[in-house]
């Protein structure tokens, strides 16, 4: 065997060991790549879903006041018609229908209340749905394959051979088409 072919030999095993190592470390590139880009998207979906909670938490706020402002005007209402019934000197039926009448007046207001209340409460929970559709559709969950121990060898071994044989004449035509250069013509 010749220094030459031995040289070629390890040139070849070298260069498939050198293209394995750069692949192991483009393959390392790729996955922290693929993990920053979920890590982001996580991150978006958090703050999506606190824009989401002050919303509310300020919707809680404002169903508390308006409440606070319908039962406060009923009372003065209440309390004005008394004064009013007193002050004309009306008692009876009537009083107690215009009662009735402002009460009714407090109890829809209420419960006009509650359902904007709870339609905005449906609607903020499905853009929360939505936020976690799109966190789940959007993440990166490909396969990245590394490099093999099985493909380094195979690699060396053919490139390691290649280079041989390139600096070798065998006795069988066979042999020796799988080494020469293919020319193309």
């Amino acid at each position: 065997m010749s220094a030459a072919a031995i040289g070629q030999a390890l040139v070849g095993a070298g260069t498939a060991l050198t293209n394995h190592l750069l692949a192991r470390e483009q393959t390392k590139l790729q996955r922290e790549f693929q993990r920053h880009k979920n890590a982001v998207l996580g991150l978006n979906a958090n703050l999506q879903r606190d824009a989401l909670e002050l919303k509310e938490i300020d919707a809680r706020q404002a169903d508390r006041d308006l409440s606070e402002q319908i039962q406060m005007q009923g009372m003065a209402q209440k309390a004005q018609a008394e004064v009013s019934a007193a002050a004309a000197g009306v008692t009876g039926g009537s009083v107690e229908a215009v009662m009735t009448g402002l009460e009714r007046s407090a109890m829809r207001a209420q419960a006009a209340r509650m359902e904007n209340t709870s339609s905005l409460f449906r609607q903020l929970g499905q853009q929360r749905r939505d936020i976690n559709v799109g966190q789940i559709l959007g993440e990166d969950r490909t396969v990245i394959p590394g490099p093999s121990v099985g493909s380094l060898l195979l690699s060396m071994g053919t490139s390691a051979l290649q280079g041989y044989g390139s600096q070798k004449e065998f006795g069988s035509k066979l042999l020796n088409s799988f080494f020469t250069p293919k020319t193309e013509g």
